[in-house]
C-alpha cells in the first residue's frame, strides 16, 4: 500500500523539469574520453528561467558560446526557441528568442543546427504541423526565415541531417519511435524515402544531437525513450555501413543519468572547448495537476487546429 500511494503521489504532484548543463573542456576526444570528462568534470546549469530548458545544441564563435535550446513553461504549454549567449568564461551574457518561427504557430524544440557551404541552417522539431522544415539564418544569431518544407503531411520528430559519400540523409523517427530515412541529391532537391536494410543494435532511434564524421568514421547519437518513460539515456552509435540499400549501425557508449545524478539525459552536442546536455529532474508542486491538465488541454487543442 506505501509504494502504491507513493507512486500516486508522484503521479500527481511531481512534474518533469529540464536544465542544461554546460561543461568547458578541452581534452575531449569523441568518443574516446565523452563519458570520462561527463562523469568526472565539473558541469556548470545555465540559469533557470523556464520549466524545461532542453535540446541543447551549440557553436563556439568570436570567443562566445551561444547554445541554442527549448524553452518550455506551463503557462503556454508550448515549447520556443531561444539562444543563450555565454563568454569564454560560461558567464550568461544574453537570453534570445529566436525571430521568424512565430508564424509556424505549433510547438517547437530539438532546434538542430548544421553549416551548408557558408550558411548556416536549422530543423527544428516541428511535427505538430506535420512537417520538416528547414530555416536559414539571415542575422547570426536572432533572425532566422523559412527557404523550404522538406517534408509534408507527415508527424517526425528530432530530425537530423548529414551528408555521406555525395548523398544527403535525413534520418526521422515516427511518434511510434520507428526510423525513417530519406535522401536526396542537394539540400534543395527532392527527398526521397528509402527503405534500406536495416541492422540495428537497439530500437531507440529518435534523434539525441548532432552526427559526427570523426577519422572517417560516422557517429549517430540517440535518445532512450520508453512508454511512459520519456528522455532516459543518450546512445552513441557508429554507423558501419550507410547506403540507399543498406543501414547498418553499432554501438559505442551509453550515457546515463548517473554522470550527475538526475532523472534523465536526451541531448548532446559539443564543440572544439565546450559539452552542453540536457538533465531531467523530478520537481515537486501542489499545482501539478491543474500544470497537466492544462498541458494536455492545449496540445489537445494544437492537434486539433492543425488536423
Amino acid at each position: 500500500m506505501f509504494n502504491k500511494n507513493n507512486k500516486l503521489i508522484k503521479k500527481l504532484f511531481f512534474h518533469e523539469s529540464w536544465d542544461i548543463m554546460i561543461i568547458k573542456n578541452d581534452t575531449h576526444s569523441f568518443p574516446d574520453n565523452t563519458l570520462d570528462i561527463l562523469s568526472n568534470s565539473k558541469a556548470q546549469l545555465l540559469n533557470k528561467k523556464y520549466t524545461f530548458q532542453a535540446d541543447p545544441f551549440i557553436i563556439e564563435k568570436d570567443d562566445k558560446l551561444y547554445v541554442f535550446y527549448e524553452a518550455f513553461s506551463f503557462l503556454n504549454s508550448k515549447g520556443f526557441l531561444k539562444c543563450r549567449i555565454l563568454n569564454n568564461q560560461l558567464e550568461e551574457l544574453e537570453d534570445i528568442k529566436l525571430e521568424g518561427f512565430d508564424d509556424l504557430k505549433c510547438h517547437l524544440s530539438f532546434p538542430f543546427i548544421f553549416s551548408s557551404g557558408d550558411k548556416l541552417y536549422m530543423i527544428p522539431e516541428s511535427s505538430e504541423r506535420k512537417e520538416v522544415i528547414l530555416f536559414q539564418s539571415i542575422e547570426f544569431p536572432g533572425r532566422w526565415e523559412k527557404v523550404k518544407v522538406l517534408l509534408s503531411n507527415v508527424e517526425y520528430t528530432d530530425n537530423v541531417l548529414f551528408t555521406h559519400e555525395g548523398t544527403h540523409y535525413l534520418i526521422s523517427t515516427t511518434l511510434d519511435n520507428d526510423i525513417v530515412i530519406h535522401t536526396a541529391r542537394g539540400l534543395f532537391g527532392e527527398w526521397e524515402k528509402i527503405k534500406p536494410s536495416l541492422t540495428l543494435c537497439n530500437r531507440h532511434h529518435r534523434g539525441a544531437g548532432t552526427p559526427y564524421s570523426i577519422d572517417d568514421k560516422l557517429y549517430i547519437l540517440t535518445q532512450e525513450c520508453h512508454l511512459g518513460f520519456y528522455g532516459k539515456s543518450v546512445y552513441i552509435k557508429e554507423i558501419v555501413h550507410l547506403s540507399p540499400l543498406i543501414f547498418e549501425e553499432k554501438l559505442v557508449a551509453n550515457i546515463v543519468p548517473t554522470i550527475n545524478q538526475s532523472a534523465g539525459i536526451h541531448t548532446l552536442n559539443f564543440t572544439n572547448d565546450y559539452i552542453a546536455y540536457d538533465t531531467k529532474n523530478l520537481t515537486f508542486s501542489l499545482l501539478s495537476p491543474l500544470k497537466k491538465i492544462f498541458f494536455k488541454c492545449f496540445v489537445k487543442y494544437r492537434k486539433h487546429f492543425f488536423a
